[in-house]
C-alpha cells in the first residue's frame, strides 16, 4: 500500500504543476492572422488557458514566480538570522 500512494503521488506530481502552470494571473494572447499580440495582466484562467479560433493564449505563471520570491526571501532571513545567532555565540 505504501509503494501505491508513493507511485500515485509521483504520478500527479506534474499533473498538479501543470494545472497550476495555467491557472495563474496574467495571459499573453496572439492573433494567428496577422500576428498581433498583446497581455492581459487582470486574466485569471481557472480552467486552462482557453482558446479562440485564430487565437493563441498562454499564461504567464505570476503566481507561481511571487511564491518562489517570498520562498526565497524567506529563506535567506532565516540563513541570516541563524548567521547572526552563530556570531553572537562565538563572540
Amino acid at each position: 500500500m505504501p509503494q501505491l500512494l508513493g507511485l500515485t503521488a509521483a504520478l500527479l506530481c506534474p499533473l498538479v504543476m501543470f494545472v497550476g502552470l495555467f491557472v495563474v494571473l496574467g495571459a499573453f494572447w496572439m492573433r494567428a492572422s496577422d500576428g498581433a499580440w498583446g497581455f492581459v495582466p487582470a486574466a485569471i484562467n481557472i480552467l486552462g488557458p482557453g482558446q479562440q479560433v485564430g487565437y493563441f493564449k498562454a499564461t504567464a505563471p505570476l503566481g507561481a514566480i511571487a511564491a518562489m520570491f517570498v520562498c526565497v526571501s524567506v529563506r535567506r532571513a532565516q540563513q541570516a538570522a541563524a548567521a547572526k545567532r552563530r556570531d553572537e555565540d562565538a563572540a
